[in-house]
Order: structure tokens, then sequence, then C-alpha cells
């Protein structure tokens, strides 16, 4: 595989020869496309981390029940917990594609980390998705009992998609339902812009999200038919007064860069505390590769300092 001219981090080069070895072709279809995701991600996901439990359970919340996945790092009884959203689009992915980094963030930050299987478009298109973050964040405020989650200590984070819709319940939950979300962890999310340095230079898939990528993502998320960009997807035109802190987390090689550098600067502007994280030499999507690449252990660790740092300093 022909690789650009840019400097990678250490084991990058490798790490993105072993995903297009491993990345079977498609014959066309959602079905074809969410299966070669996950036969690609899979190889990452190995070794297994061991933590204290790992349990797969469902909310039955009002958008119909709902698969969560609950990582425990103790048998501590009321501890913070941090609802992860995975990355894929809003149309790939699933809570197998993101466990090794879920148990990375669990083992490096000490909270319950839940996963929340949303659903995905095409065939639920926005706000389908949103709607069920929130109800599932609204039910773990209100104290449902999953695995001894403090209520009073919720983060919500995800990355890629996942970290647009941790956003985007933030802000309706800001309006709804005050303190429900305590932290933000936010790795390199699409945030609304249309144009940028970033989205012009990183065009080439190898750095993750090629514009057609972009565009077909878009299209099944919002439907046939419906204009680019708009308040669903431009979070960045949004009042973003009032957000808890946020770890923003950023690669450098990627298209999606200047919105994580936008957002950043947008929270500080509205009063907000951001964490801003740029980490060289890898391009979207690089947390998957904490197996052999370290600056994908970094960008964890960061996040999951950040978190612990916000989370656990709140009165339980």
């Amino acid at each position: 595989m022909a690789l650009p001219p840019d400097r990678f981090a250490p084991g990058v080069a490798e790490a993105l020869r072993i995903a297009a070895a491993r990345t079977p072709a498609t014959g066309g279809g959602i079905a074809a496309l969410r299966d070669a995701y996950e036969t690609e991600r899979s190889w990452w996901n190995r070794p297994v981390i061991d933590l204290h439990s790992v349990t797969d359970t469902v909310l039955d919340l009002e958008a119909g029940p709902t698969g969560v996945r609950v990582y425990r790092p103790d048998a501590g009884e009321s501890l913070p917990g941090l609802v992860f959203l995975h990355g894929g689009g809003f149309v790939v992915g699933s809570l197998d594609s993101h466990d090794r980094i879920m148990r990375q963030l669990c083992r490096r930050s000490g909270a319950v980390v839940v996963g929340l299987d949303y659903p995905l478009s095409p065939e639920h298109r926005y706000p389908a998705a949103l709607d069920t973050v929130e109800q599932a964040v609204v039910a773990l405020a209100e104290g449902l009992p999953v695995a001894g989650i403090d209520p009073g200590r919720l983060g919500i984070g995800g990355d890629s998609a996942g970290a647009h819709l941790a956003l985007a319940a933030a802000l309706r939950l800001r309006d709804r339902r005050p303190d429900a979300v305590r932290f933000m962890l936010l790795y390199y999310g699409l945030y609304g812009l249309e144009e940028s340095e970033s989205r012009r230079r990183y065009t080439d898939p190898v750095y993750g999200l090629p514009p057609d990528e972009l565009r077909f993502y878009e299209a099944c998320y919002l439907g046939p038919g419906a204009p680019p960009g708009g308040d669903a997807m431009d979070l960045l035109a949004a009042d973003l007064a009032g957000l808890p802190p946020a770890f923003v987390g950023a690669a450098a090689l990627d298209p999606l860069r200047d919105d994580s550098l936008a957002l950043a600067d947008s929270l500080r502007r509205a009063g907000g505390r951001a964490e801003l994280r740029v980490y060289d030499g890898v391009p979207h999507g690089f947390l998957h590769w904490s197996r052999l690449v370290p600056t994908a252990v970094q960008a964890l660790e960061d996040g999951a300092r950040a978190a612990a740092a916000t989370l656990f300093r709140l009165p339980s």
C-alpha cells in the first residue's frame, strides 16, 4: 500500500497496512459494509484487557429496548459513570468494534464505562440515535440501577460520530436536565464544519474519511434529499454556554481535525473549560490501534485522566 509523504507516528504505517489487509472487499450494501468494519476491528481488540467485570444488559427506554455493555474496574458500589458512544459514521460500528477502547478507558479512569448500542442509520435516521442517547443518560441520572453507578457523577463521550452524538446529547440535556452530564470526552468528532483546511488537505482514504465517505454517512444519517449541514449536523452553531468540562482529542492527519480545534475554541469563548490535545502523526480512527501505536495508548490515557480528574472530584 502506497502511503502519502506525511510523517506518521511510530506504528501507524504498520497499522495502516494491517487494517488494509484485514478489510475484506465489500459487495455493496449496508450489511456488507458493517461486516467488513467488524472484521477489520476484531484484530485490534486482542488480547482482551481484563477488568473486574463486563456485563451485557438491556435498558427499557421510551425509544425501545437498548443494549448496553457495562465495564467495571473494581467492586466499588458507587463509582462515576462514563457513557461511551462508538464511532462509525452513524452507520457502522458496535459495542464489539469498540470493546478495547472502552476497556482501556475503564481501566485507566477507574470509572464504570457504559457502552450504548444506539440505533444505526439508514434504518434509523436522525434523531433516533440522539433520542436514545438522551433517554439512556436520563435513566442513569435518575438512578437506574446499573452496576453501582453514582447518578450524580456521569460523563458522556465517544469517538467520531459517537463524539458528535455525545455533544449533541449534552446540549439537549443542558436545557432539559441540567447537571445530568458532568464531563464530556470527545475524540475526533464531526461537529459542523463544511469547509476547512484539514478537509481540503486530508482527502486521501489513508487518512480515514475521504469526502465521498463523509457525504455518504451524512446522507444515511439525515435521509435522502436532506440538505447538508443544518442544525442536526452543525453543533458549532449552537449556543455552547453552560456545557460541562470537556476533553477534546484531535488527530493531526484527520479531515475532521479542524472541527475539534473549532469546538475547543468555541467552548472556551462560551465560558466553558476545554482541554484540547492534538496528536501528531495519526489519522482519523487511530484510537483502535492501541495494540500497536503508542500514540493511541497516550490519547486514551489522557482522556481517562481528564475524566477521572473531573468525575472523581465531584461529591458522591
